[in-house]
């Protein structure tokens, strides 16, 4: 699959990590960090992409500077997934569609983004997102009709009510690679799957 040149991907990676205690963005697996990771796969899909950073943007920062990104750094990342998504979706790039991509969900394949994006081809104006734990999530992609509306989206308010409530069609995604990386747990169990 060629790089969509109509493809913007905004990574969300502001949040306080408060439950693992240090900045997730940061954990290693292997030689990188997640964020790295997840910018390598962003990079793999689009050559647009935006990476929102907010607690301890300049450490993380200095992990990602080499990258062919835009860091835009939300200073109410305190609120919430909500924020920082209307953050990033603000003076957005010219772009027909918005992947929105976490960085603590390492496990999610390439190969999972690939059949977000075919499927957004094959239905243009839907919001095309993932289906697993019975849920539907990011990542998603949304069509440019809906930027208006991301950029409205207040405190910890993500995607998740907005797919609720708007047309759409999915990609299921195993449970297995749905994990998100929220405790030392968490990573302890990822480093051993």
């Amino acid at each position: 699959m060629e790089k969509s040149n109509n493809l913007a991907i905004l990574i969300l990676a502001a949040g306080t990590s408060s439950r693992l205690g240090e900045p997730k963005q940061l954990l290693k697996v292997g030689e990188e960090t997640l964020v790295q990771l997840t910018i390598k796969k962003a990079l793999e899909l689009s050559s647009n992409v935006r990476v929102v950073l907010g607690h301890k943007s300049d450490e993380i920062k200095n992990e990602i500077i080499e990258y062919p990104i835009s860091i835009i750094i939300n200073p109410k990342y305190k609120e919430g997934m909500g924020s920082s998504l209307a953050y990033g979706m603000s003076n957005f790039f010219e772009a027909n569609k918005v992947l929105i991509m976490l960085c603590d969900q390492p496990l999610i394949p390439l190969t999972h983004y690939k059949k977000l994006i075919k499927k957004s081809l094959e239905n243009e104006n839907l919001i095309i997102c993932s289906k697993y734990q019975n849920k539907f999530a990011v990542p998603s992609i949304f069509p440019k009709k809906y930027f208006n509306i991301l950029k409205e989206l207040k405190g910890d308010k993500g995607a998740r009510k907005f797919l609720e409530e708007n047309p759409l069609d999915f990609v299921l995604l195993e449970d297995k690679y749905s994990m998100d990386i929220d405790t030392k747990k968490d990573y302890l169990d990822f480093l051993n799957h």
